[in-house]
């Protein structure tokens, strides 16, 4: 089931790249796999973080995804991916208010999948940090000026940053016995203060 979620990923994240960076996309749900991995998770939950960014970002249907995989990691997906349907007319706050009421409820096997992406982004923007310093922000909520035709400042970008992952930190706290928890807590506490 893994290797069949990693070739699916490999094939459909092809052409993608990271925000911001000449790094294949790729690297992203590989990186997921391995945080959900580490932290003794079972191989359907490794399965659909392979998978996790397939809906919101490639070709790949939900129809697909039950026909290859089954309904359990076809819920697994959806259930760590953002609503679909408007998502490229909705604005980034909207989407995250969204996601941040979602974990309120959400199952837990979705909550170590969004963790798990979660650090693998922190773990990225750590490192751009790194080099860039505050001109990573550049990079983030780019997607509202297709929509509103607003362009934000980098503190503004950070401040919404900050929010965001103070917010996901905050309804995560489930996992708090989990390594992948603690790290993310950790870097959130880092970039942010």
């Amino acid at each position: 089931m893994i290797r069949k979620a990693l070739e699916f990923a490999a094939v459909y994240h092809k052409d993608g790249v990271r925000k911001g960076s000449k790094v294949p996309y790729i690297v992203h749900p590989f990186e997921v796999a391995l945080i959900l991995q580490e932290n003794g998770m079972e191989d359907r939950i490794i399965a659909a973080g392979l998978l996790h960014d397939t809906l919101e970002d490639t070709e790949l249907t939900p129809e697909q995804i039950r026909e290859e995989f089954g309904d359990d990691i076809l819920h697994l997906v959806l259930g760590a991916s953002e609503e679909l349907e408007g998502r490229e007319e909705t604005l980034w706050g909207e989407r995250k208010k969204h996601t941040i009421e979602y974990l309120k409820t959400a199952p837990l096997d979705v909550k170590y999948i969004i963790c798990a992406d979660k650090l693998s982004n922190m773990r990225s923007i750590l490192a751009e940090y790194e080099k860039k310093g505050e001109k990573i922000w550049d990079n983030f909520m780019n997607s509202d000026r297709k929509i509103n035709g607003r362009e934000y400042s980098r503190e503004y970008k950070r401040e919404k940053q900050k929010w965001y992952y103070e917010n996901l930190v905050k309804n995560l706290q489930e996992l708090e016995g989990l390594k992948m928890y603690q790290e993310l807590k950790e870097g959130v506490r880092s970039l942010f203060g």
